[in-house]
């Protein structure tokens, strides 16, 4: 097994959390810092969150390091109405006591780099301005990191590869198109999980999956319910955004993938923060291609490995 050094950069956020919980539930990966950037809440509470979840999981070993506080040039754009008030749903974790790092989340990415080289993949499930930040205080950035994984984008590549936050655009990308674009024309190898997938009814969590981890009974099963409740009783089930990202990391022959020619739409006035892909065949060219976007996932190896390392850990 080779071991896979990755940093997390994340808005925390209820499917953030079950990220956390597959990144530290998964021998193949170590977390090598955790940043944290504003967007399905503020950065004050993402942060805190963030801190709470690694003491849940006894890894305050891991250094936090705070980010973005909010998009590039834009006003800030919470999703709360989603997340809740805290951004953990329902689920109610003591203050936390571990103190942040000194660093700010782009030193830490750089100084990461610097030490890890092509061993480090860049994790981003929240919006991209902590990564745009780094890509633009360092433009060597992306050839030398192993790549990039995002949860962002859809892609319109399948027919759920509609936005949810407008009729085209997919939240992470919408809250900071600008550094979004940035990063998708920085030349990092990147590999997305957008809504073409993440919200695709085989790849959701499902009622009957909600059921079984509240069967476990377990102190983890149970922060897992009070987090998604609300949601799963709302949507009548889950999409598995962020934990999508990370699993592709832990095994990416779960999932298929496109290469694609992505760029990032800033100025429309009904379009911000689309994903556009480069569909006229006599412009496509392999070489131009700047990501692989996941288009189909095994839908059983997927969510036994939910249920494997997020529910029962």
């Amino acid at each position: 097994m080779t071991l896979k050094h990755i940093i997390l950069d994340t808005d925390p956020g209820v499917d953030d959390a079950l990220a956390f919980l597959l990144a530290f539930g998964s021998p193949e990966l170590t977390v090598e810092a955790v940043t944290t950037v504003a967007g399905n809440v503020s950065h004050e509470k993402g942060h805190r969150n963030a801190k709470q979840l690694l003491e849940f999981l006894g890894r305050t070993d891991v250094p936090v390091c705070g980010g973005a506080v909010r998009p590039l040039v834009r006003q800030l754009r919470h999703a709360e109405e989603v997340h809740g008030e805290t951004g953990l749903g329902g689920a109610s974790l003591p203050e936390p006591k571990m103190k942040s790092d000194n660093r700010s989340a782009v030193q830490v990415i750089h100084q990461k780099t610097d030490e890890l080289g092509k061993e480090l993949t860049l994790v981003a499930v929240g919006p991209l301005t902590n990564i745009a930040a780094a890509v633009v205080g360092d433009p060597e950035l992306p050839s030398k990191v192993n790549g990039l994984v995002i949860m962002g984008g859809a892609f319109n590549l399948t027919p759920y590869g509609h936005g949810n936050v407008s009729a085209v655009a997919e939240f992470n990308v919408w809250h900071d198109p600008d550094a979004a674009k940035i990063v998708f024309n920085s030349s990092i190898p990147m590999v997305c999980a957008g809504l073409d997938t993440t919200t695709h009814p085989d790849y959701r969590l499902s009622v009957e999956m909600f059921k079984e981890i509240e069967a476990l009974g377990t102190r983890r099963s149970q922060l897992i319910i009070d987090l998604c409740r609300g949601i799963v009783e709302r949507f009548n089930g889950f999409s598995l955004h962020d934990p999508m990202a990370v699993a592709y990391l832990v095994d990416p022959t779960i999932f298929k993938t496109r290469r694609c020619r992505v760029d990032v739409e800033t100025c429309g006035e009904l379009t911000k923060g689309m994903t556009v892909v480069e569909r006229r065949h006599h412009r496509i060219v392999e070489e131009e291609a700047n990501a692989e976007v996941i288009v189909e996932v095994d839908a059983k190896r997927f969510h036994r490995l939910i249920m494997d390392r997020v529910a029962r850990g």
